[in-house]
């Protein structure tokens, strides 16, 4: 029987989760086949929050400049893509919506940090606070609105303005700048395969998997939640009954037309 067992768990310097995993024993060509399948999950099935939207004082586009601020707004976009959030699956499970807003109103002059943003209490938190958004050189004032949505992998800004039109059978406000969203809590996935031998002397393969996380969810978990998400695949496909029965009728009309040929 196989095991999954934890090698090595760090946090490094930038606040990025590493783990280690080895998976053993497996038959020859098993290594492989379990190594892409759980690298191909971690990085495109698990899901994540990411900020999708920003209405910052009453600006209408993203090419308008800010009195008062250090940055222009493009520089302030990207700063806000880099901001990591988390929630509690107890959260997540209670809430329906997992569709939130924060905000953040202050007054220069000031260096803006990603920690002073009110998001929902005991729902949402930032992973990095200490994360740079802008820095405001005089007494002016500053207010951001910023939508949080959850979703899988990558998604443009041109497709958060398209669902945020479906959603509203309207365009979005103007005032409403969209964001690149990465949703994915996964940085990058590797994977080794090399042969060992078990107790009886056979050949056999390890797999050795090394995820490296953004933070908001431990690498522990993320190859459960990963499992789980091929376990959720392939399972129906082996109890479901619809291949089976339609065998059955397939046969029983080939017979049908064999008889009446005779």
């Amino acid at each position: 029987m196989s095991t999954l067992n934890v090698i090595e768990t760090y946090i490094d310097k930038e606040s990025n989760y590493y783990g280690s995993f080895l998976i053993e024993p497996l038959s020859i060509g098993q290594g492989i086949t379990v190594g892409n399948a759980l690298r191909r999950t971690l990085l495109s099935d698990l899901t994540g929050f990411a900020i999708t939207g920003v209405r910052i004082n009453n600006l209408k586009h993203e090419f308008n400049s800010i009195q008062g601020l250090r940055e222009d707004v493009l520089e302030l976009l990207l700063n806000l893509k880099e901001i990591n959030l988390k929630s509690s699956f107890q959260a997540t499970q209670k809430v329906e919506n997992l569709e939130f807003k924060g905000y953040l109103k202050v007054k220069g002059p000031l260096v803006v940090t990603a920690g002073l943003f009110n998001l929902p209490k005991q729902v949402l938190k930032i992973v990095n606070p200490q994360q740079y958004i802008c820095t405001i050189l005089d007494d002016s004032e500053l207010y951001l609105e910023i939508d949080i949505e959850r979703g899988k992998g990558y998604k443009l800004s041109d497709d958060n303005r398209k669902t945020k039109i479906i959603k509203k059978l309207a365009g979005p406000k103007p005032s409403t700048l969209n964001i690149d969203s990465i949703f994915m809590p996964i940085k990058k996935v590797n994977y080794k395969v090399k042969l060992i031998h078990d107790s009886k002397g056979n050949i056999k393969e390890s797999l050795n998997i090394e995820i490296i996380t953004n933070g908001t969810i431990t690498p522990k978990r993320a190859i459960q939640e990963a499992l789980k998400v091929l376990m959720n695949l392939f399972y129906p496909l082996l109890v479901n009954q619809t291949f089976k029965t339609i065998s059955s009728q397939l046969t029983r009309k080939f017979y049908k037309k064999e008889n009446t040929k005779t």
